[in-house]
């Protein structure tokens, strides 16, 4: 079977594209899978995270994956972030270092693990640096890269994924921005709320009752929530962008203002972007570090 990819960008239609991908793939009864990018006329790198938790899902069930067609440019990129290591295609130096490329982390027991912890600060400590992060004060930047744990050790909690967890990144330097993708190809968001609300909920729902305050799934010791308190400030007086996906619901962060939509497909799992406008000149640190000095 051979699915051509469109372009996908991180948008609400690049997410939908890959949800109709994973439909197709899903169905398919043969063993040889292609993947072909000749259609496909721009990437956003960073969605390479998503579309490996898309592969994952279906190579679990034992099936090959080919990828071939690739535009010269799109190669270029998916080989500078490691996504093509797997299909059989050499590493290209990043020399531009604009890419953070694809990490997986395999969940053991459904948590994160201390080693884990190690494997995800080594990362973000080697690939954000350079990348135009707006200056930040020391303790604001610690609790910046906290958030971003949290994320993953809510996904490890809740998602109940095989596949692990994956994330990659691009700095777009001529676009001012730079996202880093969090994805992971587990239950989704409805499945964990319906099971909490004993009752019926749409994708939409699901995410929005989940980003109230207070709400959580939680149980015992398990984190709740997305992990989103602290990014989504700074996201906004940044005038960057939050997006989630699940199943077939999409939420949006922008501007200061909220959407949330439903897709026309079913998106394995739960995706997590964080778009972080790198032409910002201010500097950024948590209220708590201001004094009446600094005021008067």
């Amino acid at each position: 079977m051979k699915c051509y990819l469109p372009t996908i960008r991180s948008d609400k239609q690049g997410f939908t594209e890959l949800a109709s991908l994973k439909y197709a793939l899903s169905n398919s009864i043969d063993d040889e899978l292609v993947i072909d990018f000749s259609k496909c006329k721009f990437f956003d790198a960073n969605m390479a995270a998503s579309l490996k938790a898309v592969l994952s899902s279906v190579t679990d069930s034992s099936k090959t994956i080919v990828i071939n067609g690739l535009p010269q440019a799109i190669e270029c990129i998916l080989r500078k972030n490691q996504f093509l290591n797997e299909y059989g295609y050499p590493v290209m130096r990043d020399t531009n270092q604009t890419t953070l490329p694809l990490l997986r982390v395999i969940l053991q027991y459904h948590c994160f693990q201390s080693s884990d912890s190690h494997v995800l600060a080594n990362y973000l400590n080697t690939h954000l640096s350079g990348k135009g992060i707006p200056e930040m004060s020391p303790m604001l930047n610690k609790k910046f890269r906290q958030s971003i744990f949290e994320i993953f050790e809510n996904c490890a909690a809740h998602s109940n994924s095989r596949q692990g967890i994956f994330v990659c990144g691009q700095y777009f330097p001529r676009l001012n921005r730079l996202d880093l993708t969090i994805s992971d190809a587990g239950i989704g968001i409805r499945t964990n709320v319906r099971r909490f609300l004993n009752r019926q909920v749409s994708s939409v729902d699901a995410i929005r009752w989940a980003m109230e305050e207070g709400n959580t799934t939680k149980t015992g010791t398990q984190p709740g929530g997305f992990g989103l308190a602290l990014l989504k400030n700074l996201i906004e007086l940044n005038r960057g962008k939050i997006q989630i996906v699940s199943r077939q619901g999409y939420y949006e962060f922008s501007n200061g203002k909220i959407k949330f939509d439903k897709l026309a497909a079913d998106f394995p799992g739960t995706t997590i972007n964080l778009e972080i406008n790198t032409n910002d000149n201010n500097s950024y640190c948590l209220s708590s570090e201001i004094s009446a000095k600094d005021i008067f």
